[in-house]
């Protein structure tokens, strides 16, 4: 397993609210791969990130905020059949003012990224050599996060770290389904903002992680060799603060 670690701090300039604002942004349908970025209003980085795909067989393969915590790219592409149909992906992120640190590991099959310090896990990220995603999520704890994948390939997580009032990881509790495709979702609670989006799936791949409204949403697929729907699990993450 590699032991690649990048380290990133910065200092975003001080903003008159410290509320998390979500932007996304589209790409053009077509029927192949692609990669579509958004960057976070001026005066705020990025704290939490998440992609989503439209069509069948379509899914998120690289979820990668950057080095400066600006903007946030996502790539997705076809699997198994593909499919002739024009499809699109959106990339997603959640902005805050405030100092933050992206820590960056890579691994095979899976990559777990630790916080420093007192830091904590504020959003996920990841990149998959060939792979497809089956957990994008931070730690119980929130002391990192932790990328896997289905296949035995490279993979990387990044982990936005730092610091906001009340942060909490709500979700985590298995959904089990037996249709082709599924969605589960999680809210924070009373007053809390969302802060980012996390999922896993057991037996299937996901398709989405999605910071949405007053929570969170993950998509997944599961399907045998045949193509058929079977029995499989969904389990949604969301990290949210006061």
């Amino acid at each position: 397993m590699s032991t690649a670690l990048l380290v990133l701090s910065l200092t975003s300039p001080h903003a008159e609210s410290d509320e998390v604002v979500a932007v996304h942004a589209t790409s053009v349908a077509t029927s192949s791969g692609k990669t579509v970025s958004v960057a976070c209003p001026d005066g705020t980085k990025v704290v939490g990130t998440g992609g989503s795909v439209t069509g069948e067989r379509t899914t998120i393969t690289r979820v990668r905020p950057s080095d400066d915590l600006t903007s946030v790219e996502v790539t997705a592409v076809e699997h198994g059949a593909g499919t002739v149909q024009s499809w699109t992906v959106t990339a997603r992120a959640t902005c805050a003012p405030g100092e933050f640190t992206l820590v960056s590991k890579s691994g095979t099959k899976n990559a777990e990224a630790a916080c420093p310090g007192n830091q904590k896990a504020l959003g996920v990220g990841g990149e998959t050599g060939g792979g497809h995603f089956t957990k994008m999520a931070p730690k119980n704890n929130l002391k990192g996060g932790v990328i896997e994948t289905s296949g035995n390939t490279d993979v990387t997580a990044h982990v936005i770290c730092g610091t906001r009032p009340g942060l909490v990881l709500r979700g985590g509790t298995p959904t089990v389904v037996t249709t082709k495709t599924a969605s589960k979702s999680v809210a924070c609670q009373d007053d809390e903002q969302v802060v980012s989006a996390g999922g896993a799936v057991a037996g299937a791949i996901i398709d989405d992680v999605v910071p949405a409204g007053p929570g969170a949403v993950v998509s997944g697929e599961g399907t045998d060799a045949q193509g058929q729907a079977i029995r499989w699990s969904i389990t949604p993450y969301v990290v949210c603060s006061r």
